[in-house]
């Protein structure tokens, strides 16, 4: 599942579910480890997006689960662009 606040509950985890209003270039999401809550590094592990060295997680640049021990994708919270450079969270 996409696991964006945004999108409908039973979006798959594609690309295109993943981002916050249409727009590609940003990507938004919760930087905690869906495993026990750990704080992943960025750039960082098998599919270069985001390695949780405290149990071995790896999400891949969308934050999509991809190995370990996590059972989800990185969420993606509740946010909206409230003009061209501005986004607001919650």
């Amino acid at each position: 599942m996409a696991r964006n606040a945004n999108a409908p509950d039973n979006a798959p985890a594609t690309d295109e579910n993943r981002v916050v209003g249409k727009k590609e270039q940003f990507l938004v999401m919760m930087g905690v480890c869906t495993h026990l809550g750990c704080v992943p590094l960025g750039e960082s592990g098998d599919y270069d997006g985001w390695f949780c060295p405290c149990h071995g997680s790896h999400y891949d640049t969308a934050g999509r689960i991809r190995k370990g021990p996590a059972p989800r994708n990185l969420d993606v919270p509740v946010a909206a662009f409230e003009d061209e450079s501005t986004i607001k969270l919650g």
